[in-house]
């Protein structure tokens, strides 16, 4: 697979500003942009039809829906349109999903199925399949069936994921595994062979399963400054990167003190506590030249698809503009 670039949008910026956004990001040549459907976050749907109409040619979904809340059937009607809408240009990304101890669910029942069941619903809608489905965790009767055309049959589908068993499902049944967090090539190894595991089960090649890496980004022609933007951001997102932080070496005692701090709003004071060796592991930070060379590293390991996270930047269009003018045309 030749190297794909994406970008993420999280759920907080104004809404018609997801319209210049993407069609900046088009214009530079991305593969792909997501729009991340975090809890609590501006509802990734509603945006993603804001960018299919405003743009002609990069595919656009969501990174990354789940059907702990929201039955499949729902995932896949709004997929199927925004696929209409786009003219073919849809994909999907689909997990476990995280933060649920904010719903007051503290440990999620057969999470692995959940997804699997999930998928197989969504195909056999888009294919118009009338027959029941009586699984573990989902059911649908005869009379679950769309009562329109859908323009495809079969949307790409990736799976968002750090676990090894949902890697292996992703090696099964989709077409990539995406990693938001991921920047450490050792932990791609990880995700390789846990991929190749479920790929033979399935009887397919692994070299059909995007590895997809989702770094927290921050790009600045002012190194320092980067470090910085990448410091606050995983002030938030440190504590929910296991077990990739054990991999990497970042101690425990660090990922508790950013917790702790992130319990109590002070995300300032998390940030003191987040250490270059997490800056290093989990974000893509510093000037373009930087940037080129940990994609370089990250290539070599095995990954086929960089997908650039929040904020991209201490300044999202100045990191934009760095990575759309600097970085991709060296690889492109």
């Amino acid at each position: 697979m030749s190297l794909k670039f994406s970008v993420g949008l999280q759920g907080s910026y104004p809404v018609r500003d997801y319209i210049t956004m993407a069609q900046r990001i088009e214009s530079y040549g991305f593969d792909e942009v997501h729009v991340y459907d975090d809890l609590m976050f501006k509802t990734t749907w509603p945006l993603l039809t804001l960018i299919a109409e405003h743009t002609s040619s990069i595919a656009v979904g969501p990174g990354i829906i789940t059907p702990q809340i929201v039955h499949p059937c729902y995932h896949a009607g709004n997929l199927a349109v925004l696929d209409e809408l786009s003219g073919g240009r849809a994909v999907c990304g689909i997990a476990r999903g995280a933060f649920w101890e904010f719903l007051g669910i503290e440990k999620q029942q057969k999470p692995i199925t959940m997804v699997r069941e999930a998928i197989e619903i969504i195909r056999r809608l888009l294919r118009g399949e009338h027959t029941p489905f009586n699984g573990e965790v989902f059911t649908c009767s005869e009379e679950l069936f769309f009562r329109f055309q859908p323009v495809r049959d079969e949307i790409p589908i990736f799976i968002g994921t750090w676990g090894p068993k949902m890697c292996q499902l992703a090696g099964e049944v989709a077409a990539g595994v995406k990693s938001d967090g991921l920047w450490n090539p050792d932990y791609v190894k990880i995700i390789r062979d846990n991929v190749a595991i479920g790929a033979r089960r399935a009887g397919r090649s692994s070299d059909e399963v995007e590895i997809i890496a989702g770094p927290l980004s921050s790009i600045s022609s002012d190194r320092e400054q980067a470090r910085e933007t990448a410091r606050r951001v995983l002030a938030v997102y440190l504590p929910y990167l296991h077990p990739m932080t054990e991999v990497a070496g970042i101690p425990a005692a660090e990922i508790n003190a950013v917790r702790e701090a992130a319990a109590a709003g002070n995300f300032e004071r998390g940030a003191q506590h987040v250490s270059d060796l997490a800056v290093e592991k989990c974000s893509v930070t510093g000037t373009p030249e930087d940037v080129i060379q940990q994609i370089e590293v990250m290539a070599a390991a095995g990954v086929t698809h960089v997908a650039f996270g929040h904020c991209l930047g201490p300044d999202f269009n100045a990191a934009l503009d760095l990575l759309g003018r600097e970085v991709l045309p060296h690889f492109k």
